[in-house]
């Protein structure tokens, strides 16, 4: 059902088995308002989407059965995949609607979609704790229920987590759910968090979920799809994504790209090449009606968050995730908050990580410190134990910078690189150790970081070696002998 192609952390991208085709990951699916439906489904496929998602509730609300009567694809006009919500959100929102848990989950049987999800309960980012664990119970409850009255076998179902900011409610319902017989599992509660550019806190409820959930399984993040934050939603492991962003900002005049969003009565000029942008200028999209507006902007705002996705992509397959992944997130501080918070679960992001890549290590900054490569090779590190009885010649390695001529006649070279540390001559063909590019002047942190893994390999070490040559310049020289000086007391 769900096949996995290759990794780059816990990224990942797959091959998600439907019955209406097969879904590549990670994707967006744009959200469908059935009763208002701003671009034709029919012609979405053009700007990228594989599968769309709309909502069961409102289609039962609107259409009743003539919907089950005519299918949701007819309905749509769309002859891909189709995953239907259940109606939670509008709870949320609203707090009460008018079907019941049974009720939804066969009508999503009757009107074919291909992915169905269960009634639950969102937990929000304000209950309270006693709130929250009602979520939770009665979440994992209705998927018990669920799996006993579903009868169609041809369709996958989704098994959303609950819990909110109350991260160990998170990991419970996860596991719960996890142990049902569920084929997509859906993170819940994100919305009024990315609302508030509270990123942060969506890294805590997505990253317990994740570690708790079974790996097989494809992971949906419900409410994501401003192209700012896909890079950083894919590094957490999550398969795939819905938003009606692209529409709801386009009737505020919101123009999105990966750096931000503007507003279209503030753009001289468009930064973006889509088919939409080099067409026209925001003077004259200005001049247009509002409805020709807001379909300007909401095509623009799904070719961009497309072009993101297939960028993504592209970065995984290749293994530079990481680097796009920075670069995103120096685009705005809230993101910068939630980047570090993702690189608190680094030992976890390592298990996932392919020993090798076919992409160099690029260094830029210093929270290139928590990646996976940097992370492994300490492991190994820690295992590794030098000759005896030879002279320990250490010096500062930068890019191609070749090794130096040491005075010893029994040497064993041993260089610096930010922000791996000491690298061993007999470890420098591991990955990335031959394959990096890192700039001669880094940052102090950076700096100190690297000076440590330097102490620490002289304190498991210092008695394997007669002696040591320092072969560097400046502050690195000073440091280092001083590193060794104190070895020595």
């Amino acid at each position: 059902m769900f096949e996995v192609l290759c990794h780059d952390g816990l990224a990942r991208i797959g091959r998600l088995r439907t019955r209406h085709g097969i879904v590549e990951t990670p994707t967006l699916m744009p959200v469908i308002n059935p009763a208002r439906i701003t671009i034709p489904c029919s012609e979405l496929k053009k700007f990228g989407a594989e599968i769309l998602i709309t909502n069961a509730y409102l289609i039962w609300r609107n259409f009743g059965p003539s919907a089950s009567e005519k299918g949701v694809h007819n309905l749509l006009e769309f002859d891909g995949p189709i995953m239907t919500d259940s109606g939670a959100y509008q709870l949320l929102r609203h707090g009460v609607i008018e079907v019941d848990p049974d009720e939804i989950v066969k009508y999503q049987e009757s009107i074919g979609s291909d992915i169905a999800t269960i009634l639950d309960v969102p937990t929000g980012a304000t209950a309270t704790r006693e709130k929250a664990e009602e979520t939770v119970r009665i979440t994992v409850e209705r998927a018990k229920r669920a799996q006993q009255i579903r009868t169609r076998t041809d369709m996958l179902w989704c098994g959303p987590i609950q819990g909110g900011l109350f991260t160990d409610l998170v990991e419970t319902c996860a596991r719960e759910m996890g142990r049902l017989e569920y084929h997509v599992h859906a993170i819940g509660s994100p919305v009024e968090l990315l609302e508030n550019y509270r990123f942060r806190d969506v890294v805590r409820l997505t990253m317990a979920a994740k570690r708790n959930l079974p790996v097989e399984r494809p992971v949906h993040l419900f409410g994501v799809g401003h192209p700012m934050f896909l890079a950083l939603g894919v590094a957490m492991g999550c398969d795939l994504f819905d938003s009606a962003a692209y529409a709801l900002y386009a009737k505020d005049g919101r123009y999105l790209t990966v750096h931000g969003t503007h507003q279209l009565s503030e753009l001289e000029w468009f930064p973006c090449d889509c088919p939409m942008c080099v067409k026209n200028t925001p003077r004259e999209v200005r001049e247009m009606s509002e409805s020709e507006q807001i379909d300007f902007l909401s095509r623009h705002n799904l070719y961009v968050t497309f072009a993101e996705i297939r960028t993504i992509r592209q970065a995984i397959w290749e293994g530079w995730l990481f680097e796009l992944l920075e670069q995103r997130c120096r685009a705005h501080p809230r993101l910068l908050e939630g980047l570090k918070e993702f690189y608190r679960h680094a030992d976890f992001i390592e298990r996932y990580d392919p020993v090798s890549k076919s992409s160099a290590f690029f260094y830029l900054g210093p929270d290139c410190r928590h990646r996976p490569e940097v992370l492994r090779y300490r492991q190994r590190l820690e295992q590794y134990s030098p000759p005896e009885g030879k002279t320990l010649v250490l010096y500062v390695a930068f890019g191609d910078r070749a090794k130096p001529k040491s005075t010893s006649p029994n040497p064993h070279f041993v260089k610096v690189v930010p922000p791996f540390g000491p690298i061993p001559e007999e470890l420098e063909e591991m990955y990335p150790l031959w394959q990096h590019e890192i700039p001669e002047e880094v940052e102090e942190e950076t700096i100190r970081q690297t000076l440590d893994a330097v102490r620490r390999f002289l304190e498991r070490n210092k008695h394997r070696y007669v002696g040591i040559e320092v072969l560097a310049d400046g502050e690195w020289k000073e440091r280092l002998l001083e590193i060794w000086e104190k070895m020595k007391r």
